[in-house]
């Protein structure tokens, strides 16, 4: 995995957390050899698609169409405090 690839896989993080209004990680997953983008709730994976291609760019050493995209639904529940 190259310095250059980590630093991209950074800087996209950053791009789509700001876009998007959610966080989001862009992390290397070793055993499938890939880099995954997982973040909660906000938009749908074909609009954080979107937006990665419009940077595809500015990350130049990834492959913004060959990322698994993870997105999760938020808890419903929140957890109690002081009980």
């Amino acid at each position: 995995m190259s310095t250059r690839r980590t630093r991209d896989a950074r800087r996209l993080s950053s791009i789509l957390t700001t876009e998007s209004g959610v966080w989001t990680i862009v992390r290397y997953f070793r055993p499938a050899d890939r880099y995954d983008v997982q973040w909660t709730g906000g938009p749908t994976e074909a609009q954080m698609r979107e937006l990665a291609a419009r940077h595809a760019d500015g990350v130049p050493e990834l492959d913004v169409n060959d990322l698994a995209w993870l997105r999760t639904e938020p808890s419903l529940s929140r957890p109690q405090l002081g009980r």
